[in-house]
């Protein structure tokens, strides 16, 4: 890349693929979706998401994990996995972390009150 020049998106999926791959043993094993992952909130990085899927017993292919989206920096190329809980949040543009229906493990407690 020469300097000023913006990564495209192909080239940042080709990426995010090869450094997926340092990241697993199984990626030849199972299948890896690489998706492009919308993140309104910060302008300069691609993001992906890339999960596991294998083959069922009828042959369908099923999501079997996920795993952080990987960052893909669009000046340098840097490629790296979204920190934690609070990034996800901040790169989603809120200030609340949303897990899709799994409980926040990061949230404070409050007792219950005695009955």
């Amino acid at each position: 890349m020469r300097k000023g020049d913006l990564l495209e998106e192909n080239e940042a999926r080709r990426r995010a693929e090869e450094f997926g791959r340092t990241l697993t043993d199984h990626w030849e094993e199972w299948t890896f979706d690489i998706g492009l992952w919308a993140t309104p909130a910060v302008t300069g990085i691609y993001g992906f998401t890339w999960y596991p899927t294998v083959k069922d017993e009828e042959g369908r292919q099923i999501r079997v994990g996920g795993n952080w989206p990987i960052l893909v920096d669009q000046d340098t190329g840097a490629c790296r996995l979204v920190r934690g809980p609070k990034e996800m949040a901040a790169l989603r543009g809120s200030s609340a972390v949303r897990t899709g229906g799994l409980c926040n493990a990061t949230a404070r407690r409050v007792p219950r009150p005695e009955r």
